[in-house]
């Protein structure tokens, strides 16, 4: 767990637990193995630890503790000490080099190689990003919140933006100002929420409705409830043969034709999806008076011989007054 985290309920780790400083547990946590918890952490509940306990300073365990295993009280301010010291006896020494060196491999935050039982950590530990709130009704990250393959999760998340892997089980909404990506074969039981892109993949299902500025969908995925997406909604489709695998209709009335699937790997970046070939969609509303054998309010069809009959009766006026005034000079 990152700086500042809030957790409101208990904390149960089958392994090792570590939490760093200002974190705070609003319940019991208990730890399979070791357990390593940085300066200024408050617990509310009890503390059990079957391995070694290792606590920084000020950290506050308001119901007792029981660690098995070796307990350390770390205080930092002596190694800030001696490390002051040797930088100062290195570089009286002329050995800048050495000192610059050492300092790089001390704070290098690169964590290659470092593995966890055999394996790599992301299969084995749960990283909570650095004032993160967790509690029974919501979980609020403030920055990118990615989520594993085959993960059961209870609860509503309020994040940036959010990546899941294949088969989530998430019982809660998601609430995020930028992409929601959910991954193939997964199922929310909520609403997704997004000032960005919604993008559902293969076989997945949302008991609810999406509401973003876009959404894409494959074809095989199915959304119980309402889709409000300003910039259109898309359907991706697997390549079979000639037909393009998207289709999409939008609020102009055009039938775009677009390669998705190399996009969505190539160009992530960039958009889901681009257009290669627009086509206009015939629509039923005619704007022009000129309108090729259509209807116009005001101008009704007329036959040749009621045209011809309208045009005699429009010069048959001005034609017998003139015979008229014609005659009369004549006359007189």
């Amino acid at each position: 767990m990152g700086e500042g985290v809030a957790v409101s309920g208990d904390i149960a780790a089958f392994s090792d637990a570590r939490i760093d400083m200002w974190s705070k547990i609003g319940s019991g946590v208990k730890v399979g193995r070791n357990a390593y918890l940085g300066e200024f952490v408050t617990i509310d509940g009890k503390l059990i630890v079957e391995g070694d306990l290792d606590v920084g300073k000020e950290v506050k365990i308001k119901g007792g503790f029981e660690a098995k295993g070796w307990i350390i009280v770390r205080n930092p301010v002596p190694v800030i000490m001696f490390l002051l010291l040797y930088i100062r006896e290195m570089m009286r020494l002329g050995k800048g080099e050495e000192v610059e060196k050492a300092l790089e491999e001390l704070f290098d935050d690169s964590e290659e190689g470092e593995e966890f039982d055999g394996k790599e950590p992301a299969e084995k530990v749960l990283i909570i990003p650095a004032d993160t709130r967790i509690s029974p009704e919501a979980m609020e990250i403030g920055g990118k919140a990615v989520i594993g393959n085959n993960c059961y999760l209870i609860g509503n998340l309020r994040v940036q933006s959010i990546e899941t892997g294949k088969a989530l089980i998430l019982k809660g909404s998601i609430n995020s100002e930028g992409n929601i990506t959910i991954g193939e074969n997964s199922t929310v039981y909520g609403s997704l929420i997004s000032k960005g892109q919604v993008h559902v993949g293969k076989n997945s299902r949302v008991f609810g409705g999406i509401r973003a500025d876009s959404v894409v969908m494959h074809e095989k995925a199915r959304v119980d409830g309402t889709i409000k997406a300003p910039s259109g909604v898309s359907f991706l489709r697997e390549a079979s043969g000639e037909k393009p695998p998207l289709a999409e209709v939008n609020a102009l009335g055009k039938v775009i034709m677009v390669e998705a699937e190399e996009q969505l790997r190539n160009e992530p970046d960039k958009g889901l999806v681009k257009a290669v070939n627009i086509e206009e969609a015939d629509s039923p509303i005619k704007t022009g008076l000129k309108v090729k054998d259509g209807f116009v309010p005001g101008m009704e069809k007329k036959s040749a011989r009621t045209r011809s009959l309208a045009r005699t009766r429009h010069f048959a006026g001005p034609r017998s007054l003139r015979k008229r005034q014609g005659a009369g000079d004549h006359q007189s």
